[in-house]
């Protein structure tokens, strides 16, 4: 059984707040859970008419001042074989085929006898043996069915109370992923928060709706059941709920310290067979140092004592289990004399039980497990949604490193320079690797500026500040002069626009990931500009064109086709800025066809900054920025960089020569 600590109690009370128990949802499951149990108690009775209906046959046997009695209570239900003069009266009178007026007559007693006859007289189909069978079964199939409609519709509002609980744990990991994701320069983030979304929030909303369901239905028929049984016997009742708990506890606290002792067992032998494992990956050790007995020996040793542990892990898991049946079996033999010595006592004993009592005793206590099984597992449900919702928080809880700043003003489009002054900026983490030193450079708007680096990651992170996916930890980045720290991100992102990485397409159609849902635009303009960067063809080609749904689970396109998709999503908002990160894998000879057409259409008029895959982008170039540690080593042209510098030949070569791959 696991434990539930102080911690994992303060992340369950944030996760399920006390708000939750006054929701519309809750308090309909409890209302349900309580009539549900009802409906339990109804289908008890039910059962315990339908057993003594068949011990019983319907007969009674009246003897001397019973025959009174039984007339006084039932009046007209009494029907005698015979008539009885007032004064004169038989010594005793047997009815036969008198449905549950046994019942009634053996249980007078009883709460629930008074209505019960009220009904009979007003019913008399029930005082007949066959049309009370047919009456009782049909009254407790309708019973069960009734239940059952309302055990699935409490299981629907703990699921609907699961469901919000866990959306609301996906809408804030949605919200902080937007914060954090652009930011996520080793996309590290992007798969944890993938993770926390797709299984954690799912073991969240299971746990919730097993908590709710389970807290609130349970204890409620737990609670009607131990109604049922003092109702039925309190004596026998009470004498039979010490042994059964004893025993349940017994079995449960055997089989928790078996699963434990288990688990031990097994990492040890776990352990034990990487050992042996081990050897067959050194051979070359062993033979080439004649350590052969001695690996024999070891080896033997290990093995018998992998073998052993094997043998007692099963010889435990044997024990345990009988153990286990013994108590069961002995629980079971006493309480079989104590309710069998009861049921030989004679009938007018004050002490002795019907053969119906003892059944629907015996159905209350197998009735009373499992609920009592669900609630007891629920200290483990708990604590693995707890740690599932610790995981989400402390990503919750992580500090975004861009945000807009009060106060902050709007840009105006790119028309001057693009300024890096004395920037520093260092992977997250205490040990986190600096990727750009005291940055600095001014690179002129207008025209395309190639960014190389022999480490991507430097040439990415100058990238991503343009449009503040990432912050300066020192420094400051300007455009026209002005921090663009201190501009509004809208402002900024609208005139500084990127495409590249994992982030060309969504799960949508075309038209949509052309358009994102700005309502500023229509399908002619996504049109237009899907044919200046021929995405057009390659669109007309999908089966359904532009209402082609692309993503996951509709169609894929090729690294060539996605980027030019991204280019003409960014070519309809026409930014004064684009920065541009070219596919890293091989393209069809159309696609760099197409691509360097449509660099001819979108890079006029416009600052275009690229981190290049292909030659030709740089052939094509107008300066390079050259990074090398974390500086800028140069900035000069291609050709000049070429005949001038040996670090660019370098990158150069490393990159795009033909050659680089051969070994000598």
């Amino acid at each position: 059984m696991s434990t539930f600590n102080n911690d994992a109690q303060s992340t369950w009370k944030k996760l399920v707040p006390r708000s939750l128990w006054r929701q519309s949802s809750t308090i309909q499951l409890m209302a349900l859970s309580v009539l549900s149990s009802l409906l339990l108690a109804l289908m008890f009775l039910v059962g315990l008419l339908i057993v003594d209906l068949f011990v019983s046959r319907g007969s009674i046997l009246l003897q001397g001042s019973e025959i009174a009695a039984a007339r006084e209570r039932f009046g007209p239900m009494l029907d005698l074989v015979y008539p009885v003069e007032e004064e004169v009266l038989p010594d005793d009178i047997e009815l036969q085929n008198r449905g549950i007026l046994h019942s009634l007559w053996s249980f007078q007693d009883r709460i629930w006898a008074e209505p019960l006859s009220r009904l009979a007289a007003q019913v008399p189909m029930l005082l007949d043996n066959f049309s009370a069978l047919i009456i009782l079964l049909a009254v407790g199939s309708i019973l069960g069915l009734l239940r059952g409609l309302i055990l699935v519709r409490c299981r629907l509002l703990a699921a609907r109370l699961g469901m919000t609980v866990s959306n609301q744990m996906r809408r804030s990991l949605h919200r902080q992923a937007m914060r954090l994701g652009p930011s996520d320069l080793l996309d590290m983030q992007v798969g944890t928060a993938h993770e926390l979304f797709r299984n954690d929030t799912v073991t969240i909303q299971d746990g919730v709706t097993a908590n709710v369901y389970r807290l609130i239905f349970h204890p409620v028929a737990l609670a009607m059941l131990v109604v049922l049984g003092l109702i039925v016997s309190p004596r026998v009742f009470v004498q039979m709920l010490g042994p059964l708990l004893l025993c349940w506890w017994l079995v449960a606290r055997e089989r928790s310290r078996f699963d434990a002792s288990r688990k031990l067992a097994e990492s040890q032998a776990e352990l034990r067979g990487n050992v042996l494992a081990e050897s067959l990956t050194k051979t070359r050790l062993i033979r080439g140092y004649s350590m052969e007995n001695y690996d024999n020996s070891n080896f033997g040793r290990l093995l018998e004592q992998l073998s052993t542990t094997s043998t007692t892990v099963r010889r435990r898991d044997i024990l345990s289990r009988w153990l286990c049946w013994v108590m069961v079996v002995l629980v079971f033999l006493l309480l079989a004399i104590l309710v069998g010595n009861k049921m030989l006592l004679p009938a007018e004993h004050p002490q002795s039980m019907h053969v119906a009592e003892v059944v629907i005793l015996s159905l209350v206590f197998v009735a009373a497990y499992k609920p009592l099984a669900r609630l007891r597992d629920l200290i483990g449900i708990r604590h693995e949604t707890a740690l599932a919702a610790e995981r989400i928080y402390r990503y919750l809880n992580q500090i975004p490193e861009v945000g807009q700043a009060v106060g902050a003003k709007f840009l105006d489009p790119l028309s001057r320079f693009i300024t890096f002054e004395n920037v520093t900026y260092s992977l997250p983490g205490l040990t986190g690797k600096r990727l750009l030193d005291q940055f600095e450079v001014k690179v002129p708007a207008g025209g395309m500026t190639v960014i190389a680096s022999a480490n991507p990651l430097e040439a990415r992170a100058m990238l991503y500040m343009l449009p503040r996916f990432l912050e300066p930890h020192e420094g400051r980045v300007l455009i026209d002069g002005e921090d663009i720290a201190w501009v509004t991100l809208e402002s900024l992102r609208a005139e500084t626009l990127y495409v590249g990485g994992r982030d060309l397409y969504f799960t949508g159609n075309v038209m949509e990931n052309i358009l994102c849902g700005d309502p500023n635009y229509t399908q002619s303009d996504a049109i237009n500009a899907a044919k200046k960067v021929h995405a057009h063809n390659f669109v007309q080609r999908l089966p359904q064109g532009y209402e082609t749904v692309l993503g996951e689970h509709g169609e894929q396109l090729s690294p060539g086709q996605a980027y030019r998709l991204g280019l003409a999503r960014a070519l309809l908002r026409n930014p004064a800025m684009l920065l541009l990160e070219e596919p890293d894998v091989q393209l069809s000879e159309e696609d760099k066809s197409m691509i360097d057409d449509a660099y001819d259409q979108i890079c006029p008029g416009r600052t275009t900054i690229v981190i290049p895959s292909r030659m030709s982008t740089i052939r094509r170039c107008d300066r390079i920025v050259l990074l090398y540690q974390g500086k800028v080593a140069t900035m000069n042209t291609h050709q000049n960089l070429l005949s001038g510098n040996e670090l660019y030949r370098h990158w150069e070569y490393t990159r795009f020569n033909v050659f680089r791959h051969i070994e000598s």
